[in-house]
């Protein structure tokens, strides 16, 4: 059993005060709100460059079709056209005049076909261009949302990296003052315990009003004054405030 002065000990309670603030920064700091919703534009903006390279390929495929729809047309109203001339020139026979207008009017029939086709293929090329349009303006909508939330992010870290710098130079001034024997006693306690390495002990309460059963009480009353004294059920230290 070790020893040291309780005026000491004692000095492990604003310790631990600090070091429990302390953690509480780092997990506010790694918990902000803010750091899921920028987790949530980060996936946004991955759904949309998605959807963009989706859409930019369809917009390329009704290009393409729209284009192949116009030359179709281009190419049966340009034969229509050869067709008509000779008709009107009067330099075929009559055998040859019946075949062009046959031919004349199937190009008609072949040639609204192709328009229903091509109007079909620009709508499809306006309706992809629109999506494509929207998903860019999406994009810079999510863009500006995360510019706002990263701002938002970089204050709160400012915040409470000041806090943490802060609360370390006191933690260091404060334990600067304590036994070194002591102070690696506690920080022994409160790495095997996960954060608590001293605790205050008012008669047979504990920090949160929790008794401490009779045995363990006799335990400490027995024990000298300057004992640095441990809990039974862990390695926390207990640090006698009265007396």
């Amino acid at each position: 059993m070790t020893s040291a002065p309780l005026s000491q000990q004692r000095l492990l309670i604003d310790l631990q005060s600090l070091d429990s603030r302390l953690a509480r920064l780092s997990h506010e700091r790694a918990h902000l709100p803010v750091l899921s919703r920028i987790e949530d534009a980060v996936g946004r903006l991955r759904a949309n460059r998605r959807d963009a390279v989706r859409a930019t390929g369809d917009l390329t495929d009704a290009k393409a079709e729209a284009t192949r729809a116009e030359d179709e047309v281009g190419q049966v109203v340009r034969r229509a056209e050869i067709l008509r001339e000779r008709l009107s020139s009067g330099a075929a026979g009559a055998r040859d005049l019946s075949a062009i207008q046959g031919e004349i009017d199937q190009l008609g029939r072949r040639q609204s076909i192709l328009e229903d086709a091509q109007i079909a293929a620009m709508e499809a090329l306006e309706a992809a261009q629109a999506e494509v349009d929207r998903l860019a303006a999406q994009e810079q909508e999510i863009r500006a949302s995360g510019r706002e939330l990263t701002a938002t992010r970089d204050a709160e870290f400012a915040r409470l990296d000041q806090e943490i710098e802060q609360t370390s130079a006191r933690r260091a001034e404060l334990a600067g003052t304590i036994d070194a024997a002591l102070l690696a006693e506690y920080d022994a306690a409160r790495a095997a315990t996960g954060g608590i390495g001293a605790i205050a002990l008012y008669g047979r309460r504990v920090e949160g009003a929790v008794e401490i059963s009779p045995a363990e009480h006799a335990r400490i009353a027995a024990a000298p004054a300057d004992a640095v004294l441990h809990a039974e059920a862990n390695d926390v230290i207990l640090v006698r405030m009265e007396g």
